[in-house]
C-alpha cells in the first residue's frame, strides 16, 4: 500500500491554503493573526511613549499577540504594574545589529534636573496620597526651580532669555512624555507617571546633585541674549537616562517631524 498525503495536509499552517477565510483579516489580503484590538494596543505602543488606561488592559487581553509584534520590530514589553502603565523598549545587546524601530534619548543636562525635580514633586503628591490626575506643576514653578537659587538657568541674568530657554526645556519634556498640558489651563502642565518609573528616589537626589555642583563650579553657560544661546547645545557630557532606568524612547517613524524642534537633542545610535 503506498503512503500518500493529500495537498492539503501538506499546507503550511502559517499560510492558509488559498481561498480560506481569516478570521483577524482586516482588508483584502490581510494576513495578520491579531485581532483589531490588539493590533490598535500594539500600534500604540510603537507609536506613543507609553500607553495607559484601556489600551494597558487591552495589552494584558493580548499579551501573546503583541509581545510577538513588538518582537518584530525588535522591541520588548515593560510593564509597570504600580502606574499601570507600559513601554516598548528598543532591544539591545552585542548580539543585535539591526536598528530597532524605536531610539534611545539622552538627557541634556537642564533636562535632566527637571525630571528630577519632577520626581520630588511626584514623591510629594504620592506621601498626599493624590492620584495621578492631580499631579500637576505650573510653568512658573519649573521656571522658579531651575533659574533661582542654585537652579540650572540661575546664573543667567536676563529674564526674556530665561523664558525661553524654559519654554524649550518644558515643550522637550511634553515631547519626551513627562509632562502633558492641560486644557484649561495652558501655565499648569501634569506629571506623568512615566517620571516616576524612569526616575526613584535615589537617581533624582543624584542628578540634582550633579546640577547643583555644575552651578557651584560655574559649569554653567554665561548669560547671552542672542537668539543662538536661547537653543540649547549639544553637550558631550549630557546625561543618558537610559543609563540609570527604563527610558523613554522616539519613534523613527516621528524624527522626520520633530528633527526642527528636537535638532539639539541627541538619540543614542542616530
Amino acid at each position: 500500500m503506498t503512503d500518500t498525503i493529500g495537498a492539503d495536509e501538506t499546507q503550511d499552517t502559517t499560510n492558509p491554503a488559498e481561498g480560506a477565510v481569516n478570521p483577524y483579516a482586516l482588508f483584502e489580503g490581510d494576513r495578520g493573526d491579531m485581532t483589531a484590538d490588539a493590533r490598535m494596543a500594539a500600534i500604540a505602543l510603537k507609536r506613543e511613549r507609553y500607553i495607559s488606561g484601556d489600551l494597558y488592559d487591552t495589552v494584558l487581553d493580548n499579551l501573546d499577540a503583541v509581545t510577538r509584534s513588538l518582537n518584530n520590530d525588535l522591541l520588548e514589553l515593560v510593564v509597570n504594574e504600580r502606574y499601570r502603565i507600559m513601554i516598548a523598549m528598543p532591544v539591545t545587546g552585542p548580539d543585535i545589529t539591526l536598528r530597532a524601530l524605536k531610539t534611545r534619548i539622552s538627557l541634556k543636562r537642564e533636562e535632566a534636573a527637571l525630571l528630577a525635580f519632577l520626581r520630588i514633586r511626584v514623591l510629594e503628591y504620592e506621601n498626599s496620597r493624590e492620584s495621578t490626575d492631580h499631579w500637576l506643576v505650573s510653568f512658573e514653578e519649573i521656571r522658579a526651580a531651575l533659574a533661582t537659587g542654585t537652579g540650572f538657568l540661575a546664573a543667567r541674568n536676563d529674564e526674556e532669555t530665561v523664558l525661553k530657554q524654559v519654554g524649550a526645556i518644558v515643550s522637550a519634556m511634553c515631547t519626551y512624555g513627562y509632562l502633558e498640558r492641560t486644557a484649561d489651563d495652558e501655565t499648569m502642565y501634569r506629571i506623568t507617571p512615566l517620571v516616576p518609573v524612569v526616575l526613584d528616589r535615589e537617581l533624582a537626589g543624584t542628578w540634582l546633585d550633579v546640577a547643583d555642583n555644575d552651578f557651584e563650579t560655574g559649569d554653567v553657560p554665561s548669560s547671552d541674549t542672542s537668539d543662538a544661546a536661547v537653543e540649547p547645545t549639544v553637550e558631550e557630557d549630557a546625561i543618558d537616562e537610559t543609563d540609570y532606568a527604563a527610558p523613554l524612547f522616539e519613534d523613527e517613524t516621528s524624527e522626520a517631524s520633530t528633527d526642527a524642534t528636537n535638532a539639539t537633542h541627541d538619540g543614542e545610535g542616530e
